[in-house]
């Protein structure tokens, strides 16, 4: 003892002030001031660490000697020979100061000798009864472990990587010795989980196994393994009792120091963390089956809080290395244990909190690859598995979740049975830690089979409806996963999948998932309504699989789709439309791609627009193949140009083919060469497809060998029984390639043409026939003027007899030239003017198609005829197909004089009022939207207002084209500025009645286009200019107007609709949906207009309404009442910052909130949880135990 006396004091305690100590002491170890100076003088020479080693050597001599008298080599006779407090405090000091100096190689190793020597100390007997061992600085001496991690993320304090690798390696080796030291002391500790410190104690240690520094530099991984061995040693001890039986508690408080490890290590996705994870799972797992039952509750409680912590989780890569990390650890557990976690996730995925809901939707979808559970469920034990979710009380929170596992396991202990084949694959490591007592074999098979492989079976039909209820989901990322896992399932081979979507569809005429695709497609996300656009795509595609045929009505909400406001959502819409006709070649899915897609070759976005192209290339184009009797062909392009016909598509058809020449080469030689051996084989509906074709490639095309173009028309003109369209398509082609016609051939087609055109045959051709004769000989058209001439002499003759003369003079009239004679107009004008009485509905049509004609030859003409056309289109009891033509005449002079028609437009609008001829309708809508198209009109009031009227039209031909053009052509900067008026305009009674859900309709189709910030200037506008004036009106005392009312109706109505809902302000992070952070941003920029707004404007604004309306009641004073209610909850707190000072207009909105029955109160209280959801869940924690005190609480004195 004299030589530990010796080294001891050589420390030269005598010199540490008391109050030093004290203060240490006092603190529990937790603050240390600096070192008293005396005394760093004194041993300002002296190498403390040597002082420390030699007292190690001292003490170790000293214990090991033989004495008779134990007492001797005890804290009894050394607490009398040194002062034990002041030694405390002195090693305290230098462990705390070695751990805040960790770079600095001589406090460090000062830190890890101070507590070395700790642990010598309470080697000797009697450090308990001498309160030598202190909880806390026996954990604050385990920091010494965390050193080389420390120094590994200190990186940039050393010279470079070799010193800092030589470094760490000579602290792993010091650390060899100290948890040698350490490991000589634990058992004797007898340290226990209700001890204090002892969540720490294990902390410690077990954060220098995860292995974070395995791969850095080149650590010695053997010294670092040996030194995790001992650790690992040391870590049993503490988790079982003295008897050697598993404590549950320390094992459940082992599992919580490894779940801080856990998340750490998944929030930060470098590959290091990877090594880190798998360190703690294999660990996790060996806990598992060495401890068996004892650890179960632990574990799961482990599961729970991995899903439950939020760190990280709203980024995508944590969230899926979370969800890898716990359906992993999850694999290990017992099969009821297992179900009993699937029903605690499926509780989860219906919480308050948004990532907690994102990460139990994704564990959930991780389980459907899962097999079924084919056990019957037993119904008699209702107390069976109620597994609770995070949140309770800490008194509630340690009961329920061990009770819980723990009849889980009774149960796992009589149903685990032995998985065949599954014997063979548990490693030798892990069966030789498998040393846990057991009564009987059955209960030993069972805990050595708790990291067996096994095949864990969930009910696929629970799941499936969990991930289903998340498509209501208040989250937009939910929304649109919880749809993306719905197709995916859809997909599945796996009966029990099947027989679970078979099952969630229900036997109803319409199936959930369509109905939910079909409301999801009106989501105002994009990224939902393109799920949604893929949730449709795999029931259209599996009801193809299943042999089913879908029917138009089906591809109805895909086509729409095609016109979204979003690009990612058309993109979505026209490639699941393209692959839908691709797979089968059925009328209505090419119906659907041609009134869908197809249409889309109009897109402003290049990349859409290459899209669609590159679909027509793959279903008409690549597959055309030469005709061959003896060989079955492909019907899908033949189908294809069918509809194309069918819906006179040929101009769209004709743009896709510019785009694919300049996009790719399959515009070719070789293409015309397989349509000719198709042309004349089959029957006129081939032949008509085929020409449809060439001429739309035509143009691209410089194609020589005309002669079987030239044997086809000859052909046809020799059977007048063939389809009329054959003729006109077949001189469009010759005349696109009439310069390859050469010689006789040129000379003999020319007179053939003329000759058709002198015997006055009118096949519908005349026109082209008169063009392209002109074409083959430009010099000589002598022959168009005698013609002519020849048809208004009989025109003139025969007077109103036969008006067909008339009509071949003006089409003549278009290649011939000299003019027309003045009379041929007067006849025309007469004709339309006062048609005689013996013309029927025929004579007038061909008149105005005549007179259209002349139009088109001159601008006199045209201005001349324009008068008397749009009177014909007033004219209700005109012929129907005069009406048409006349409308078409107007056309053709718009796309040549615009400023003839533009007086005569209320004639064209007319056509499209409700009153009017559908046929007529049909085609003012289809002239109009062409003209707006191709910029010949612009889209000006009152046209505006009528055009903008057909969105809500019945008749879907007549809506369908308006739809169109103001959902993807019209500018949205135009329908913003005139959104205002169109609401005044609508309910003015001047105006064509309009009922008020079709208006609505209107507006839904306009707001979709505007952006977040267009809307909230609408917003401040329409209440300003609607609301604010109605106010004001009422102040005067002036009745309001029926328009004005409807326009009140209106304008709360969109207020408070879902289209332009007033933004709230952000919820706090955290609960918030990851896509709405940059709506939010843009919220915040914009929203302090729009809370004025709301303050200055729409409060008084319907206080004043409400107090006018109230006395009268009706339909405008409840809905007054719903938007005052919106704003009380979405501004109560934006109103009491803005008008706090107005005392007269808070204590108004005060009588209001009263008046309504709502409860005089500021504060926003809007949540973002779904009406269904519960409220938080319970949180599984452990209870937290009173800090035991040593001796009593200092008293402190009293100041008065």
């Amino acid at each position: 003892m004299e030589k530990v006396l010796r080294e001891l004091n050589k420390l030269r305690l005598d010199n540490l002030i008391e109050e030093w100590v004290q203060a240490i002491y006092e603190s529990e170890f937790l603050e240390f001031n600096e070192i008293p100076a005396d005394y760093e003088n004194s041993v300002e020479y002296v190498d403390i660490k040597s002082i420390f080693h030699s007292a190690m050597n001292a003490i170790d001599a000293w214990l090991n000697t033989n004495l008779d008298n134990e007492e001797e080599r005890s804290w009894t006779v050394l607490s009398h020979q040194i002062k034990h407090q002041h030694l405390l405090a002195l090693l305290a000091y230098y462990i705390d100061f070695g751990g805040k100096n960790v770079v600095s190689r001589e406090h460090r190793n000062n830190a890890i000798q101070a507590s070395r020597l700790y642990y010598k100390l309470l080697c000797i007997p009697g450090y308990k009864a001498y309160n030598i061992y202190h909880s806390q600085l026996f954990t604050h001496s385990l920091v010494c472990l965390n050193y080389p991690k420390a120094m590994c993320d200190n990186e940039e304090n050393y010279f470079n990587a070799k010193e800092l690798t030589c470094e760490v390696n000579s602290v792993i080796k010091e650390l060899g010795y100290f948890v040698n030291d350490l490991r000589q002391i634990i058992q004797n500790l007898h340290l226990t989980s209700n001890d204090m410190n002892f969540e720490d104690i294990v902390s410690n240690l077990v954060d220098i196994t995860g292995g974070a520094i395995v791969n850095k530099l080149n650590i010695d991984k053997i010294e670092l393994a040996k030194l995790s061995g001992v650790i690992y040693e040391m870590i049993d001890v503490l988790v079982c009792e003295a008897n050697g039986e598993p404590n549950a508690a320390a094992i459940q408080l082992l599992f919580k120091c490894l779940l801080p490890k856990f998340i750490a290590a998944s929030v930060d996705c470098r590959h290091v963390n990877n090594v880190i994870r798998a360190s703690y799972v294999t660990y996790s797992g060996l806990l598992l089956t060495k401890f068996g039952k004892a650890a179960l509750p632990g574990y799961v409680v482990l599961l729970e809080h991995l899903c439950y912590t939020l760190d990280g989780l709203e980024k995508a890569e944590v969230r899926s290395a979370r969800v890898s990390l716990v359906v992993g650890l999850m694999s290990l557990l017992p099969r009821k244990s297992y179900g009993n976690y699937v029903k605690w996730l499926l509780k989860l995925s219906t919480t308050a909190k948004v990532p907690h809901r994102q990460i139990a939707l994704e564990m959930l979808a991780k389980l459907l690859n899962n097999d079924p559970d084919l056990s019957t469920p037993d119904h008699s034990s209702e107390k069976e598995k109620k597994p609770s979710l995070p949140g309770k009380t800490n008194a509630e929170t340690t009961e329920e979740p061990n009770q819980n596992v723990q009849e889980d396991n009774a149960i796992d202990e009589n149903n685990l049975e032995s998985q065949p084949g599954t014997s063979q694959s548990i490693t030798t490591e892990i069966e030789s830690t498998q040393n846990i007592p057991t009564d009987n074999d059955e209960a030993e098979e069972d805990v050595a089979g708790l990291l067996r492989q096994r095949t864990h079976t969930i009910v696929h039909a629970e799941v499936l409806r969990a991930v289903y209820e998340r498509v209501h989901d208040v989250s937009s990322t939910l929304r649109t996963r919880a749809l993306a896992l719905l197709a995916d399932c859809l997909t599945s081979e796996h009966p029990a999948m099947k027989e679970a979507i078979k099952e969630l569809n229900g036997a109803g005429a319409v199936s959930r998932l369509a109905a939910v695709g079909a409301r999801c497609v009106c989501d105002e996300r994009a990224v939902v309504r393109k799920a949604a656009a893929g949730l449709l795509h795999r029931l259209l595609a599996d009801m193809l699989h299943d042999g089913r045929t879908p029917q138009d009505s089906d591809y109805a909400m895909l086509v729409g789709l095609c016109r979204d406001a979003s690009i990612v959502v058309r993109v979505s819409a026209v490639g699941a439309l393209g692959e839908l006709a691709a797979s089968a070649a059925h009328r209505a899915a090419l119906d659907a791609f041609l009134a869908g897609p197809m249409h889309r070759l109009s897109d402003p976005e290049t990349k859409i627009q290459d899209q669609v192209v590159a679909l027509i290339q793959q279903l008409l184009i690549e597959r055309i193949r030469k005709y061959d009797a003896l060989v079955t062909e492909d019907p899908l392009p033949w189908e294809f140009l069918a509809g194309i016909t069918r819906h006179n598509m040929k101009r769209h058809l004709q743009k896709a083919c510019a785009l694919l020449a300049k996009s790719s080469n399959c515009i070719n030689h070789r293409l015309v060469d397989l349509l000719s051996t198709h042309l004349g084989i089959l029957n006129d509906e081939r032949d008509l497809q085929c020409l449809v074709l060439l001429t739309s490639i035509s143009r691209h095309v410089d194609y020589s060998d005309v002669g079987f173009l030239l044997d086809y028309y000859y052909n046809l003109t020799e059977k007048p029984e063939r389809d009329a369209r054959l003729v006109p398509l077949s001189l469009e082609l010759l005349a696109t390639w009439s310069a390859r016609v050469g010689g006789e051939a040129r000379a003999a087609l020319r007179d053939h043409l003329v000759t058709r055109l002198a015997a006055a045959v009118d096949d519908g051709s005349r026109t082209a026939s008169a063009s392209l004769a002109a074409q083959l000989d430009p010099e000589n058209l002598q022959w168009a003027t005698e013609l002519m001439q020849i048809s208004e002499r009989r025109a003139h003759e025969s007077g109103a007899g036969d008006v067909r003369e008339w009509v071949r003079a003006a089409d003549v009239s278009l290649v011939a030239p000299a003019p027309p004679s003045p009379q041929l107009l007067r006849l025309f004008l007469a004709a339309l003017a006062q048609p005689p009485p013996e013309w029927g509905d025929e004579e007038r049509g061909l008149c105005a198609a005549g007179a259209g004609r002349l139009c088109v030859r001159s601008r006199d003409a045209a201005a001349a005829l324009a008068p008397s056309l749009a009177a014909l289109l007033r004219d209700d009891a005109a012929p129907l197909c005069a009406r048409l033509n006349a409308l078409l005449a107007l056309t053709d002079i718009c796309t040549r004089y615009s400023c003839i028609v533009e007086p005569q437009l209320d004639s064209v609008c007319g056509c499209v009022a409700p009153q009017a001829a559908p046929p007529l309708r049909r085609a003012a809508a289809r002239a109009l939207t062409r003209l707006l198209l191709a910029g010949y009109l612009r889209l000006r009031t009152p046209l505006y207002y009528r055009y903008c009227a057909l969105l809500a039209d019945e008749d879907h031909d007549v809506r369908e084209p308006a739809e169109y053009y103001v959902s993807c052509c019209l500018t949205v900067d135009t329908i913003y500025h005139h959104f205002v008026d169109c609401v005044l305009h609508y309910n003015n009674q001047e105006s064509e009645s309009i009922s008020f859900d079709a208006r609505q309709l209107i507006y839904d189709v306009m707001l979709q286009r505007m952006s977040l910030v267009q809307k909230l200037n609408v917003q401040c506008r329409l209440a300003r200019e609607v609301l604010e004036h109605a106010g004001a009106l009422c102040d005067d005392g002036d009745e309001l107007s029926a328009a004005l009312n409807a326009a009140l109706l209106d304008t709360i109505t969109l207020l408070c609709g879902p289209r332009m809902k007033l933004p709230k302000k952000p919820e706090k992070a955290g609960d918030a949906d990851i896509d709405d952070l940059q709506e939010r941003v843009t919220t915040n920029i914009v929203s302090h207009k729009m809370k004025r707004t709301v303050a200055e404007v729409l409060v008084p604004a319907v206080l004043r309404l409400y107090a006018h309306m109230r006395p009268r009641g009706g339909q405008l004073a409840a809905y007054l009442v719903r938007i005052a209610t919106d704003l009380l909850n979405d501004y109560r707190h934006e109103i009491e910052e803005l008008i706090e000072n107005d005392e007269e207009l808070v204590e108004r909105v005060q009588q209001f909130q009263e008046t309504i029955g709502l409860e005089a109160s500021f504060g926003n209280t809007r949540n973002l949880v779904t009406a269904s959801a519960p409220p938080e869940p319970d949180t599984p924690r452990a209870r937290k135990r009173p800090r035991p005190y040593a001796h009593s609480p200092r008293k402190r004195a009293l100041r008065i």
